[in-house]
């Protein structure tokens, strides 16, 4: 059985390979615990999820017919993608030949180390992926020359996390990515703000509200991570209206339960909550920094701004040894498959969790490394 920590009353098993938040809201656990009869859970929400749309929309600065929510990121991303696809190469005759000859009508482009399910889910349906280099020895940085590069070789999806999974940094200022979405109106401009709310708004200026300014940018978040509720799954898209409407029109109502829609209204209304989150997570950053450094000659830990750390073995590609290691420790890391002509044998990333998990997967790294 894998090794487990007592957390707030719960056994968990410690698994730090998924992203998963750490810390859920106040706001949300009062909500729990207010819910405690046998009636409590008894009435259906409101059909469309007023309430939530409309603080999301004022959080977020759009409007709340420009909010769409499903039960989670992943449904939004299988749905979306290919409506945004599929309407851009109908609307040119050269992108329809393009797409009928090679697939390369309306290719995503995407940088080579991202959150590979876009890339990847692209390229089983046998879209071109037209993927932008993010370099070890800079960091993984984006360079904003290549990315325009790879977008004058022909207008696409431009698939941008930012702050981006699994290097842990912010990808493009607001002034540098707007500069791109006013200058190649014909491709879209996918934003993944996922893990935006660890970033302090003083050190960087968020990019949602963009969506009301331009037709050809689409945002994506969610409240699994910084608001600690992966377990009840509210993922969102912020588009233009048009957009909403056609997603709205393929899905019934009442896709976002009660329970779960109250606890996201007292999550966006709860203003202690993402301070405090902030803190705990550099805490706990440094906390894994300082114990890997260790292992400095052997590992790189690069600086992040999230709740997950990107490791890399500088010894050879000994990422895959590690997580088996740690595996049979009760420590379950993430590691990378190939894409395209890209490897990543001698990366892993790692999630802050609680302090308890931290101290854990410190202390069996130390004794994995030790063996290999």
């Amino acid at each position: 059985m894998p090794t487990s920590v007592d957390t707030s009353g719960w056994k968990l098993p410690i698994n730090l390979g998924l992203n998963d938040g750490t810390y859920c809201a106040q706001g949300a656990i009062d909500v729990l615990q207010n819910h405690n009869s046998r009636v409590a859970l008894r009435n259906y929400s409101d059909g469309d999820n007023s309430e939530l749309r409309r603080l999301i929309a004022e959080e977020c600065g759009v409007t709340p017919q420009m909010v769409y929510l499903r039960n989670g990121s992943g449904p939004i991303l299988k749905q979306v993608i290919p409506h945004l696809v599929r309407d851009s190469i109908k609307s040119s005759a050269t992108r329809m030949f393009k797409h009928l000859t090679s697939k390369s009508g309306y290719p995503i482009i995407t940088p080579s180390l991202t959150y590979f399910k876009v890339p990847l889910g692209a390229m089983k349906k046998g879209l071109q992926v037209r993927l932008v280099p993010l370099k070890a020895e800079n960091d993984f940085a984006l360079d904003l020359g290549d990315l325009e590069a790879a977008i004058k070789q022909g207008d696409g999806l431009v698939y941008l996390a930012t702050p981006n999974n699994p290097t842990g940094q912010v990808l493009v200022s607001r002034d540098e990515i707007e500069v791109l979405i006013k200058k190649y109106p014909k491709s879209t401009f996918w934003l993944d703000e996922a893990y935006v709310q660890y970033v302090d708004p003083a050190k960087h200026r968020y990019l949602a509200d963009l969506v009301g300014q331009y037709p050809n940018v689409v945002c994506t978040r969610t409240f699994s991570f910084a608001y600690g509720m992966a377990a009840a799954r509210i993922g969102y898209i912020l588009a233009k209206q048009e957009l909403i409407q056609t997603l709205e029109s393929e899905v019934t109502n009442y896709r976002i339960p009660l329970l779960t829609e109250r606890m996201g209204v007292a999550t966006l209304q709860d203003t202690q909550h993402l301070p405090d989150l902030r803190e705990r997570s550099k805490a706990a950053r440094d906390l894994l920094t300082q114990r890997m450094a260790k292992w400095s000659g052997r590992l790189k830990v690069y600086p992040s701004e999230v709740n997950f750390l990107l490791v890399q073995t500088l010894d050879g590609p000994k990422a895959k040894a590690i997580g088996a290691g740690l595996l049979e420790r009760g420590v379950k890391i993430k590691t990378f498959v190939p894409l395209q002509d890209y490897t990543y044998d001698d990366l892993f990333r790692v999630t802050i969790g609680v302090d308890d998990e931290n101290v854990f997967f410190a202390d069996m790294l130390d004794e994995v490394m030790e063996l290999i």
